[in-house]
């Protein structure tokens, strides 16, 4: 990835696809242009991401931000990782 579409934090499988995250301090957690790039860039065929950010869970787009502490559900489970029995 070049340094003009930015710099993700994380990038793991969920639910047989490359997923991004983000982790936001502060109150703009709602600004992360590395991820809106990425989730525009058809090549990366990235259908969604998180954001985990002193937040409550909300969905806005493809972004699904959480709070900070739900990270403790994301689970390794065979060869993927998965958010944990959690409803959105």
């Amino acid at each position: 990835m070049t340094k003009r579409l930015g710099e993700l934090d994380f990038v793991i499988e969920y639910n047989n696809h490359v997923m991004p995250i983000e982790v936001k301090s502060g109150k703009d957690y709602t600004i992360h242009s590395a991820m809106n790039n990425c989730l525009a860039n058809s090549e990366y065929q990235m259908q969604e991401g998180f954001v985990f950010a002193n937040c409550n869970v909300s969905q806005k787009g493809k972004v699904t931000y959480l709070p900070i502490y739900m990270v403790m559900f994301l689970q390794k489970d065979s060869e993927q990782i998965v958010l944990d029995k959690i409803e959105f």
